[in-house]
């Protein structure tokens, strides 16, 4: 445990409690919601709240929150179902297509860049974020994707080190609000374990939220994206042991949250809300596209005419006209038919998927089989990562997460199946606000008191 984890236990008097989650009763007619807090795991899928044979499961604060509140059997995810994609979604009830965050990385006059969408200029729909500080009510977000110079008065954004010398904090100077980044170096932000996805940064954002969450005034909306289980999952794979344990202690940070709303008193008029961004599937080769793309004299040094963007188990393709088009594609479509791992995903599909409306066509991968960068021989090589999101096929593995419970939210409920995009405008019904026309549905039957719709009885 790095010296970030240490203060943070110490702040919130100790390790979490080994006892089990007690929840206060919810359906009294004088308890109203008055926040959100919504807290993004990386790698959690169903599998990690509900029961699977006789295995308790790998987070039982969250399943416990599952069992007593709102438990999501399957969330259809965006495509690509990658990290910024996903979280665009989740706040904004519209598909990439439509919300303008259409992939990871971005791109560039040279091709790929090491830049993610770390910008919320990139965002093009409203937020909820957006709607809640309009609405005159304190807004916090803390390691969420895509809310670099968002308009958030308690901001910690997504930016992480990407050059020689930078830490995590050196990044974020200038970018985190004063006040929180004098709170994060309080905490132990500085220490080095901090510097990637881990329990130490966990513990730090986690440290942050509990003070936010104990101010006099507390976020209406607050929230918070626990990443520590990634390292693992790229380096063991989802189903390993390792992961799970990943996600053991992530559920550990999930109770100190709680643990600390219920010292404050305020556990009664929270709404909690997990989600998962999206599944993963076991790999083992990587391809490389634009190695095909290279030696088909489509990429130079200082230009392309035609460029694959990878996004794991898929890759889309973007060309400077209609003929660099239909050339890579002739020439993609050989070198799939010769390795047989990937397929070509047709304009046609990309639409219907509403993915990124400024590729010319896809890629997909055959499970096994995922897109990485980079223009050197071999095309075909191992994978550094064992595991790997971004299919497009519908595979309950790609499903991301989402368990909720709070005063505004009815009790014991289970949703076979809802979409990403459905998220945003349910949450807004329960903050108060309305992110107007989109795609996104607002699920009524999982939501409570106050002006709760009357549940009509059905045949058994």
């Amino acid at each position: 445990m790095g010296l970030a984890a240490a203060v943070v236990l110490a702040l919130l008097g100790g390790c979490a409690s080994d006892a089990p989650l007690r929840l206060p009763p919810l359906g009294a007619q004088d308890l109203r919601a008055e926040r959100v807090v919504l807290i993004s795991v990386t790698g959690m899928t169903p599998d990690a709240y509900l029961p699977v044979g006789d295995a308790p499961p790998a987070m039982p604060t969250v399943a416990a929150l599952a069992a007593a509140g709102i438990a999501a059997e399957q969330v259809a995810p965006v495509s690509p179902p990658t990290t910024y994609p996903a979280h665009a979604a989740m706040v904004s009830g519209q598909p990439p297509a439509v919300n303008g965050v259409v992939a990871d990385r971005l791109l560039g006059d040279h091709g790929v860049r090491a830049a993610h969408y770390w910008h919320a200029s990139h965002l093009a729909a409203a937020t909820l974020w957006q709607l809640v500080a309009e609405s005159g009510r304190p807004v916090a977000a803390l390691g969420w994707p895509t809310t670099v110079g968002a308009s958030i008065p308690m901001l910690v954004p997504d930016l992480v080190p990407v050059r020689r010398g930078e830490t995590w904090m050196s990044v974020l100077n200038g970018a985190a609000t004063p006040e929180v980044y004098e709170l994060m170096a309080r905490l132990g932000g500085e220490d080095s374990a901090a510097d990637v996805p881990g329990p130490t940064r966990d513990s730090v954002l986690t440290g942050v939220a509990c003070e936010l969450l104990g101010h006099e005034a507390p976020p209406a909306l607050l929230m918070l994206r626990l990443s520590g289980a990634l390292p693992t999952l790229a380096s063991e794979g989802g189903d390993s042991q390792a992961a799970r344990q990943a996600l053991e202690r992530v559920d550990s940070m999930i109770r100190w949250l709680i643990d600390c709303i219920d010292r404050t008193g305020r556990l009664a008029s929270t709404d909690l809300v997990l989600v998962g961004d999206h599944g993963t599937i076991p790999v083992h080769t990587g391809i490389r596209p634009n190695t095909v793309l290279y030696h088909g004299g489509m990429i130079a040094e200082d230009h392309w005419s035609a460029l694959a963007r990878p996004n794991g188990g898929s890759a889309f393709v973007y060309a400077q006209d209609v003929n660099a088009a239909v050339r890579a594609r002739a020439i993609l479509a050989a070198e799939a038919e010769r390795t047989g791992a990937f397929r070509i995903v047709s304009a046609e599909e990309m639409m219907r998927l509403e993915a990124d409306p400024a590729a010319w066509f896809g890629l997909e991968a055959v499970p096994g089989y995922a897109f990485v960068a980079g223009i050197r021989d071999p095309i075909l090589v191992p994978t550094a990562s064992r595991a790997a999101g971004g299919y497009l096929f519908q595979d309950a593995r790609m499903s991301g997460g989402f368990a909720a419970w709070g005063p505004g939210l009815r009790s014991g409920v289970r949703v076979p199946a809802l979409r990403q995009i459905d998220i945003a405008p349910t949450l807004a019904r329960l903050l108060g606000v309305s992110l107007g026309e989109i795609e996104g549905r607002e699920l009524v039957g999982i939501l409570g008191p106050p002006g709760r719709i009357e549940p009509e009885r059905t045949e058994p």
